[in-house]
């Protein structure tokens, strides 16, 4: 039921596509005018150089703190549940704090247990869709994207004019109408709810009670009544045979 949700959207990728080029447009002439080393107006887009990963998150992270509302469309290919979880965390801080979020996630040719752990996730605005281009957009003004190879870093453009946030716009909207909430995909008749297939992976995996706990940031006490939710979902009295039975579940539905 979930795959055919997220592949067959009610918005078609095409018309996802269509809503993204005009954006790309916009990004590209920025993109020329940075490596071409032409002034670029602070009114219309800022550089930021890639040095490290950590230089990377702060000031992602600093980003998204100074804002009150947030969109972003993110891709999970690539990322593994073990590489999202910061990010999940820091999510879950702004929230708390009041900012208002809405994250859309590409999980094409994602990893399964991300995509089970974004439904998972409790009271996050999560959704999941169709996004060709990755972006945040900071209280409808500011939008962070991709940009050119600079002195063989890779670089994000903050832009700021205004054809480049109506371009966002136009993008997000197409994106939220082949978007579906994650909540609204967690129970898909397996009999397992996606965070407990996430918990039986990570099982299977060898994992202890706290070592999943700290990585799908849950208490252990609710990782053990998971647990014993999932050996009774799975007729099975270990935990490493509900690991196995739920690895050889997997293998025969791939």
């Amino acid at each position: 039921m979930r795959r055919s949700v997220l592949n067959g959207e009610t918005t078609s990728r095409q018309e996802v596509l269509d809503a993204s080029l005009r954006l790309q447009l916009v990004r590209a002439k920025v993109c020329d005018e940075v490596v071409a080393r032409q002034p670029c107006s602070g009114d219309v887009a800022e550089v930021f150089l890639v040095r490290d990963r950590t230089a990377l998150k702060d000031w992602l992270e600093d980003q998204c703190a100074s804002s009150r509302e947030l969109v972003a469309v993110t891709w999970t290919r690539q990322q593994s549940l073990a590489d999202y979880v910061p990010s999940h965390r820091f999510n879950q801080e702004l929230v708390a704090s009041g900012v208002r979020m809405t994250s859309f996630f590409d999980t094409s040719e994602g990893d399964p247990m991300l995509t089970d752990f974004l439904i998972a996730a409790e009271d996050m605005p999560y959704h999941l869709g169709y996004g060709p281009i990755q972006l945040k957009l900071m209280d409808g003004s500011r939008v962070i994207v991709e940009g050119p190879v600079l002195s063989g870093h890779r670089s994000l453009l903050v832009l700021h004019c205004t054809e480049a946030v109506n371009a966002t716009n136009q993008y997000l909207r197409a994106v939220r109408r082949g978007s579906v909430r994650a909540s609204e995909l967690r129970y898909d008749g397996s009999g397992l709810t996606p965070r407990q297939r996430v918990i039986a992976a990570l099982l299977g995996d060898g994992c202890t009670d706290d070592d999943i706990a700290d990585q799908l940031t849950l208490s252990v006490r609710t990782v053990r009544y998971e647990v014993a939710k999932l050996l009774d979902a799975l007729q099975v009295k270990t935990r490493f045979a509900a690991g196995l039975r739920y690895a050889e579940s997997a293998d025969r539905s791939a």
